[in-house]
């Protein structure tokens, strides 16, 4: 049996470094997911650097999403107040959920009988 510790990444350097540290003797992989843009839709600068971490580098899997979700709403400029808000928010869960879910493909090599634990930082 096998233990993945999996999470979504933005910039949170200081937290992904304790997470490693505390973590390292129990668990056998780390995937940690980042994404090309925000969950507000701006397109932002890779942060996860594997070099800052190399005590770790044969426990990450890092995957690195692209692509922006299906059914991204637009926003126009008739929609009121209201509306932008609603369509913000269900467009930063499309984004936010798309990340979250792409950490199953770091989970290849997992088998049934592993554990997959998946928070947040």
């Amino acid at each position: 049996m096998k233990l993945f510790d999996c999470t979504t990444y933005y910039d949170e350097e200081l937290i992904i470094d304790l997470r490693l540290n505390m973590l390292n003797q129990y668990v056998d992989k780390f995937v940690i997911c980042e994404a090309k843009f925000s969950h507000s839709g701006r397109k932002k600068e890779l942060n996860f650097d594997i070099n800052k971490f190399s005590k770790f580098k044969d426990k990450i899997i890092y995957i690195l999403k692209k692509d922006v979700p299906e059914g991204i709403e637009k926003i126009d400029d008739t929609d009121d107040n209201n509306k932008i808000y609603s369509k913000s928010i269900f467009n930063s869960w499309k984004r936010e959920n798309l990340q979250r879910n792409n950490i199953i493909e770091g989970l290849v090599n997992a088998d049934p009988n592993d554990w997959i634990l998946i928070s947040d930082l």
